[in-house]
């Protein structure tokens, strides 16, 4: 199985927030393990995007 994986995305907080539930999805059907999310942190300067911190572990197997 794959390794944990450190994800740094950065976006309006709102598709933050979709981040995390599709996140939580795939973790439902099995294709990751989510073992940390992050808050929504601040960027530099008067930016309006976010950042947050995920750690997951892909599950799923390649099909070829």
């Amino acid at each position: 199985m794959g390794e944990i994986n450190d994800l740094r995305f950065t976006a309006p907080p709102s598709d933050l927030e979709r981040w995390e539930w599709f996140f939580k999805e795939m973790e439902k059907r099995g294709l990751i393990t989510i073992f940390e999310s992050s808050q929504h942190y601040a960027n530099r300067g008067d930016s309006k995007l976010k950042r947050q911190y995920f750690k997951v572990k892909l599950n799923a197997q390649n099909s070829d």
